[in-house]
Parts: C-alpha cells; structure tokens; sequence
C-alpha cells in the first residue's frame, strides 16, 4: 500500500471520528434541544392543549421532532379530533413552531348540564363545556344524527352576516310540518321556517329585518313575511 493510500486512510478516519465526536458533543448538549415552542393557527383550541397533546417540552430532541413528525401528528389528531392538520417547522435551529389548522365548529348542542361541540367533518366532540366562547349557535330537539347533520350544513351555507346573528336553532317539526324549524337571532328577532327551503331563504333576512320597525317574527315557511311580537297573528 502506497504512503499516499495510508495517508488519504488516515485523514478520512479522522474525519469519521471527528464527524462522531461532533455528533455526540451536539446531542449531548441543550443546542440540540427545543428551546421556545410557538402554536400558531389555533382558534377553538388552547396553545399549551396543542403543545400537551404533542408531548414535544423543552426536553424533546429537535431532530427526534423532526424525524417522528407523521408519528407525532397522527397520535395529537387523535387527541384532539378537532384538529385536521399539523406542521412542524423550525427557526433559529433550536425554535420550534407548530402550524395548526382546525375543523370549523359549526355549533352547540347542551346535553345535562355541558356543552358539546359539533365540527365541520360531522363529529359532535365528547369534550365536556360548562360554558363556551364564540359565536356559535346552539341546536336543541335534533334528537337524530342526520337532522343533526343537515342543519349544521345548512348553517355553514349562510351568508356569514346571517351566520354571525344565529343564536339558536330548534327543531319545532309538527303534525302538519315535520320539516318546521324556529331560529332565534342574537338581533332579538325569530324566525319560523322549512328545513327543505331555509338555506335559500336566509339570504334575504338581513333585507326584511331592515325594515321591520319593531323586533317580532319572520316566517319563512311559504313565501316570506313579518310581524311584530305583539300582532296576534
């Protein structure tokens, strides 16, 4: 073997034994280690719910995070089922930020003293809420999954401005109309209509509510009229 052979051998030794060296020095110190955690894109859910359902402190390997990130994904979705997507990304080599995107809460049902949220993929969340934030709209007397279901993909279909005054939805099915249902809005207004026509009609509430002179009923049922509280009608 040639000098220059044993020679070449030897520096890539070194090399190999300094790369390991590095190596070992690096996850042996606290660079290697998340050092700040930021939770970005929450809405319904609590920063530190996200951060605690990830199980990432400021102990966890950055590069593990990195390396098990479907794993770590995949165990906090089922954690937190309202959760429909999650990214790691990292700055400064020790930061770590955590991209969050969330199911849209389409409401409320209130069910022995709790609160449940339903989300925008059909799921009514076991989570129990004494009381809840936000502007969502609770549903009472939908007794049936799929009741439940159409009505809460008839209100995601509002206009937003018509979404923002809903405060109640009731399932008010009669004899006569097994389709009625009532809606109460956060202006003090109330609405009677047919669960096969109110997404169409909702639409032009903002319009008839405009000139009513006093708060009272809008029946959407069959065409579209009003009357104050205090009309017998």
């Amino acid at each position: 073997m040639s000098k220059k052979r044993k020679s070449y051998e030897k520096s890539f030794l070194i090399f190999i034994i300094a790369i390991i060296i590095i190596t070992l020095a690096y996850f042996g110190s606290p660079l290697s280690k998340v050092k700040d955690i930021t939770v970005k894109g929450v809405n319904d859910l609590g920063a530190q719910q996200v951060i605690n359902a990830t199980d990432i402190s400021d102990n966890s390997l950055l590069v593990g995070v990195f390396f098990r990130q479907n794993s770590i994904s995949d165990a906090t979705r089922k954690k937190l089922p309202s959760v429909k997507s999650i990214s790691f990304r990292t700055k400064n080599m020790r930061d770590l930020t955590i991209n969050v995107k969330e199911y849209a809460t389409l409401g409320l049902i209130y069910k022995n003293g709790y609160y449940y949220r339903i989300i925008d993929n059909g799921r009514i969340l076991t989570n129990k809420l004494k009381s809840y934030t936000g502007n969502y709209p609770i549903y009472t007397n939908f007794n049936k999954k799929r009741e439940l279901e159409k009505i809460t993909k008839i209100y995601k279909k509002m206009p937003e401005s018509v979404k923002n005054n809903v405060s109640e939805i009731h399932n008010a099915s009669t004899k006569v109309n097994p389709y009625r249902i009532k809606i109460d809005m956060n202006d003090g207004n109330k609405i009677v209509a047919d669960v096969r026509t109110v997404d169409k009609k909702m639409k032009y509430y903002p319009s008839i509510a405009s000139q009513m002179k006093k708060k009272g009923v809008i029946n959407l049922e069959i065409g579209a009229y009003s009357y104050p509280f205090d009309n017998k009608k």
